[in-house]
């Protein structure tokens, strides 16, 4: 990652409130749980993790730490169902143009 930990690292003193539509903050394993999802997809820039959390979130995030239970919960979700960059492309299998020997078994 870059040098911009704070954006969605572990940096105690960039840590704001929770957003005031969540009544509990997030939990150290949301927080992970967030960073792996992102890693999944293949966002390794700050500013692409950024911009993937902010279009889940509806809303700009500052930190990962910034958003609340639910909304991380809810960001969890989206980036879930998004899947990963590529992940509905065809492998060569799939796209070969005639039968293979396989396929006349």
């Amino acid at each position: 990652m870059t040098e911009d930990l704070s954006l969605f690292g572990d940096d105690e003193s960039a840590m704001p409130p929770p957003h005031e539509t969540g009544l509990t903050s997030i939990a150290d394993w949301q927080v992970d749980l967030l960073r792996k999802a992102l890693d999944a997809r293949g966002l390794k820039s700050m500013t692409e993790r950024q911009r993937a959390v902010e279009a889940a979130a509806g809303r700009r995030v500052d930190s990962l730490r910034a958003l609340s239970h639910d909304e991380a919960l809810r960001v969890l979700s989206r980036l879930g169902q998004q899947g990963s960059p590529g992940s509905d492309e065809k492998s060569a299998w799939d796209d070969r143009d005639g039968d293979t020997w396989i396929d006349k078994l």
